[in-house]
Parts: C-alpha cells; structure tokens; sequence
C-alpha cells in the first residue's frame, strides 16, 4: 500500500463500545478488555440491567442509548447476533464517511464481521485486531480487501486526506476491480490530491484534500449545531479554505460532552479533542487573553491553546512549537462561539 505518511503515526485514542446481552457475551466482552485495552482503544462496556457487572453499563432499552453511542464512539462491537446489531443501528446509518465502524462477533468469539465503514471507520482493520488478540476468523467482505486490490478510501484514511465527493469512490474502485488502470494512465478515473477543489481532469475525478488544520473551538452551552456550522463555514469561505482540510476539533474537557461541538465533528468526519484548564494553560505562545474566560473556567484563551494542544499532544507538531509561529487565524467570536485554526504546515 503506498503510503504518504509521517514518521510519527497517529495518537488520538480512539473509543470503542462493546455490547453484549447474555452471560456468556458479557464473559467474552470482559476477555476481548483484557486482550484489547492496551491497543490504543477507549473501551466502553453495555449490557442490558439483567446482565451487566462491575464495570459494565446497564441499558433497559437498546434504542435509548445507540444514538448517543453512533454520536461519541469510534466503534461498536456487538457481541451476539447480526440481527440485533442491524435492527439497533438501521436508523442511525448516514454515511460511509462519518458512521461509526459496526462490527459483530459470536459469544464464542470464533468470527468477528465487519458490517459498517469498513474503510474509512476502519472496521476491516479493527476487525483484523479483534481476531489477532482473540484468536477469531476476520470475515471480511468489501471486495477490495478481498480481491487485495487499492482502495482509495482506505489510503485517504491514512494520510489524513479527505474525501470530497464520496460518490466517486465506487467508479474508481469498479475500474480497479475491473483490473482498469485509474489516474494519470487514463482519462476515465483519477483522484487528485490537493489544497484547492479545482478542475476535473477526469470523467469521474476524486478529490482528496490534506487534513493540515486543527481548529481551536468554544460556544455558550446549547449552541446549535448548525449555528455552528454556519460560523465555521463563513470564517472558511473568508481566507478562502476548504473545510475538508480540518483534522480535528480543540476544545477544554468541560465541552467534551457539548452536544452542538461533538455533532460538529462527526458530520466533518474528523476527531473532538478536549483538554483540562491545567494543560491549556501550559502552552507556548503568544495568545489572546480575556480576565472573564481566565475566571471563570481557569484559563485566559481556550480555542487558542486547544488547538495547539491537540496538535502537540497527537505529535502533529513539535513539542515546543509555539503558537504565533503557526497560526493562521486569531480567534473569531460571533454570537457565544468563538473559533482559531492552527496550520500544521505553517503555511496556506
């Protein structure tokens, strides 16, 4: 596979909700924790009230809980029949790009099924993980896996790229599956990699744009989502960006939970990072200050700083970069948001 990346892989601790409904799920739910805790993975524990243990949590309803669990998890692994995870998540599947990975896996954790964002959500290769540390049979479905054949989605995943027109992905896959050449050997199918959305030089052209800015974030609480929305896409359209080059959201750990932010990223597709007062503080640079924001919640600026901090943190940057060296955008406030964006290249 080829591939663009840094030498520094990727951080941000992914979450994983693993669900289980009878005694002998939850006995298998608590060996893939032992097997799987230390992969770089949040691990969340369901169960219904008549099943779950210490260290689980209990649900009377499995409706109740999946559309806070498709919002704030990575992946859901559902341990039990294929049936159930399909009717639980039916209402809630929007996009290849943006759901959750679903995977299911038998009580006896002989299989492990990737059914949902194989690609993108990475449940083929998480699928591949489960079955290492459990001894399963991945049971991989996505034809390019299959056929061991590139996947654009896949590579875009990896080099921090974003998909632009998702609808795209599956004339360029046919035409490799087809074992048709894609790109700069025919006019048929190409994806470019690019800043700038412009041209198309193919009949059916995929944009894949780099992920380079991590965007500091705050708003009063219940801000809408798509108030939110409105405000990033404007400062965006102003300096003339794409809004698929966002990374990540930045925000302090008292708006990890904030409904409006947490909505925001999962429709952009990209990671909500928050960060305690103390941390925040500890940044380097030279940012603006408001004795109201230091007050109330312990720390002068916010966007700012979380900004710098995710890409710190996630070893984006280097660990003593300094904030005015790269940023792009001071922060801009309208109506209880406010917003900073941190160029990770230092340039437009």
């Amino acid at each position: 596979m080829i591939s663009l990346r840094n030498e520094k892989e990727d951080s941000v601790k992914r979450k994983l909700a693993i669900l289980a409904f009878t005694d002998r799920g939850v006995a298998s739910g608590e060996q893939i924790t032992q097997r799987f805790s230390d992969n770089g993975w949040e691990l969340t524990r369901l169960a219904p009230v008549s099943h779950f243990r210490d260290g689980w949590r209990g649900f009377e309803k499995l409706d109740l809980v999946m559309e806070e669990l498709f919002l704030h998890q990575d992946a859901l692994l559902f341990i039990g029949a294929t049936g159930i995870a399909v009717r639980s998540i039916a209402s809630f599947v929007a996009s290849k790009l943006s759901d959750p990975a679903v995977l299911v896996m038998d009580e006896d954790m002989e299989h492990v099924i990737p059914l949902l964002s194989g690609h993108v959500g990475g449940a083929n290769e998480l699928a591949r993980q489960l079955a290492v540390v459990c001894g399963a049979e991945p049971v991989i479905t996505t034809a390019t896996d299959r056929k061991d054949v590139f996947s654009v989605d896949t590579f875009a995943k990896n080099n921090q790229l974003t998909i632009v027109e998702k609808d795209e992905i599956k004339h360029l896959s046919a035409s490799l599956l087809k074992g048709e050449p894609i790109g700069a050997l025919t006019p048929k199918c190409g994806f470019v990699v690019s800043k700038e959305i412009k041209g198309h030089p193919f009949s059916h052209t995929l944009h894949l744009v780099p992920q380079d800015f991590v965007v500091g974030i705050g708003c009063k609480k219940d801000k809408p989502v798509e108030q939110l929305k409105e405000f990033l896409q404007d400062i965006f359209s102003e300096n003339g960006w794409s809004i698929y080059r966002i990374r990540a959201f930045a925000s302090i750990d008292r708006k990890a939970h904030e409904k409006g932010l947490v909505t925001l990223a999962k429709q952009i597709g990209v990671p909500f990072l928050t960060f305690p007062a103390d941390v925040l503080a500890n940044q380097k640079g030279d940012f603006s200050h408001s004795d109201f924001v230091e007050q109330t919640i312990g720390v002068g600026n916010v966007c700012e700083r979380s900004a710098l901090a995710a890409a710190v943190s996630e070893g984006w940057m280097e660990a003593d970069a300094i904030f005015d060296n790269y940023s792009m955008l001071r922060k801009h406030s309208r109506d209880g948001m406010t917003i900073s964006v941190l160029s990770l290249s230092g340039i437009k």
